[in-house]
C-alpha cells in the first residue's frame, strides 16, 4: 500500500529512505511536493518523490524488482497528482528504466547518447504544444505572408527585458524577416510570467517579422532535469543542456521551419556558458547557432537584467534608463512596478 512517508518526523524512516536511494545509485533531490513508500511487512521497499508535476527519487529494493511493487508506486503517485489536479507529469530516467515507465503511459520526449531520457505522461501533450505552434504560425502568416528567408528563433526569460534582450531580437533580425521568441512560461522569477511576456512584446513592438510564443515545460523549464542518478553538478547542467537542445531541434524547430538560433554570450555563468556550448553540440548539423557578444552600457559593464533588479532593490531606478527600454524603465516608474520591487525584499 502506498504511503506519504515524512522521514522528517522519523529517524527510521528516514534513515530507510536514505539507504533505499543510496543502494539504487541515487540521492536526495529537493525540493519535494511530497514522498512516498510502499512498505512490505514494516519495511520500506520502494520509494518516490513529486516535486509538482515532476516525478523523481524513484528507487525499488533490488529483492523486488521485476515485481507489481513498481507498478504499485508509480501508480499511486500518479492518481494522486490527478486528485490534485494535475494531468500532466514529468520525469527523467535512465536507459534501464524507459521500458518500465512505457508501460505506465509515459512517452519519451527526447533521448541523448547515454541514453538519459525526459518522458512525460498525460494532457496536453508535446504534440497539443507544437500544434498550437503551428496555428500561431499559420494566423501570423495569413496575415503578413510566408517568407522563404532563414527562420530566426531566441529563448528568453526577459526578468526584465533589457536592451541586451532587445539587441540580442536586432541581432537576429538581421539575418532574418522572421523571428520565434519564445517566453519562459513558468513563474518562478522575479517577475510573473505575464508581466514579462507584456514588456517583452511593448519593447519590440516597433519590429517586424517576430511571433510570440510560451515555452510550456519544453524549454528551460521547471520540469527540468534532476541531479540524483548524476556524480557531478556539472554533468548535471550538461543533461539539462543537451536535452533542452535535442527536444528543441527534433520536434519544436520542426514544427515550425526554424533554421537559426541566437544566444548572447556569457563570459561571467559558467552554467549558461555550458548550456550555449551544449546548444552548438547538439545543433552542428542541423541549425545555426549565433552567439552574440554582451551588449555593453556607457560605463564599460554588461547589461543584464541580474545588474537591473539589483539597481531596484538598492533604489536606484534612475540608473536602470540606460540599461532598459523606454517601456521597461516606465513600468518600474508605475505603482505596480513599485510594489513589486518591495515585494523582492520581503
Amino acid at each position: 500500500m502506498l504511503e506519504r512517508l515524512d522521514y522528517t518526523k522519523s529517524e527510521i524512516n528516514r534513515v530507510a529512505w536514505e539507504n533505499l536511494l543510496s543502494a539504487s545509485g541515487l540521492r536526495p533531490d529537493p525540493p519535494y511536493t511530497a514522498v512516498y513508500g510502499v512498505f512490505r511487512d514494516d519495511q520500506l521497499v520502494a520509494t518516490g518523490a513529486r516535486d509538482g508535476a515532476r516525478i523523481k527519487c524513484v528507487a525499488v529494493r533490488h529483492d523486488y524488482r521485476g515485481g507489481t511493487v513498481f507498478h504499485e508506486l508509480l501508480s499511486g503517485m500518479i492518481m494522486e497528482a490527478l486528485d490534485e489536479g494535475i494531468n500532466r507529469l514529468f520525469l527523467y530516467t535512465t536507459p534501464d528504466a524507459v521500458q518500465a515507465f512505457e508501460q505506465l503511459g509515459f512517452r519519451v520526449l527526447a533521448r541523448i547518447d547515454n541514453g538519459i531520457s525526459f518522458m512525460e505522461r498525460g494532457t496536453p501533450t508535446i504534440d497539443d504544444y507544437t500544434r498550437r505552434l503551428r496555428e500561431q504560425l499559420d494566423r501570423y502568416q495569413e496575415k503578413n505572408g510566408v517568407t522563404s528567408d532563414p527562420v530566426e528563433s531566441i529563448v528568453m526569460n526577459a526578468n526584465p527585458f533589457t536592451k541586451g534582450h532587445r539587441a540580442l531580437i536586432e541581432d537576429a533580425l538581421s539575418r532574418s524577416g522572421r523571428l520565434h521568441l519564445f517566453i519562459l512560461s513558468e513563474d518562478a522569477s522575479s517577475l510573473p510570467a505575464d508581466t514579462r511576456r507584456t514588456l517583452v512584446m511593448e519593447g519590440t513592438a516597433d519590429l517586424a517579422g517576430i511571433i510570440y510564443h510560451p515555452t510550456d515545460s519544453y524549454i528551460i523549464s521547471r520540469a527540468s532535469f534532476p541531479s540524483y542518478f548524476l556524480k557531478k553538478e556539472s554533468e548535471t547542467t550538461e543533461t539539462q543542456a543537451r536535452l533542452d537542445a535535442v527536444l528543441f531541434r527534433d520536434r519544436i524547430a520542426p514544427a515550425l521551419g526554424i533554421t537559426h538560433r541566437t544566444v548572447g554570450d556569457e563570459t561571467d555563468d559558467p552554467v549558461t556558458a555550458l548550456y550555449n556550448d551544449c546548444l552548438a553540440r547538439e545543433f552542428k548539423d542541423s541549425l545555426n547557432l549565433t552567439v552574440m557578444p554582451r551588449v555593453q552600457a556607457e560605463d564599460g559593464k554588461s547589461i543584464s537584467a541580474s545588474r537591473v533588479r539589483q539597481l531596484l532593490l538598492e533604489g536606484k531606478l534612475d540608473e536602470i534608463a540606460p540599461l532598459v527600454p523606454s517601456t521597461t524603465f516606465q513600468y518600474f516608474k508605475s505603482p505596480e512596478g513599485q510594489e513589486l520591487v518591495r515585494s523582492w525584499a520581503k
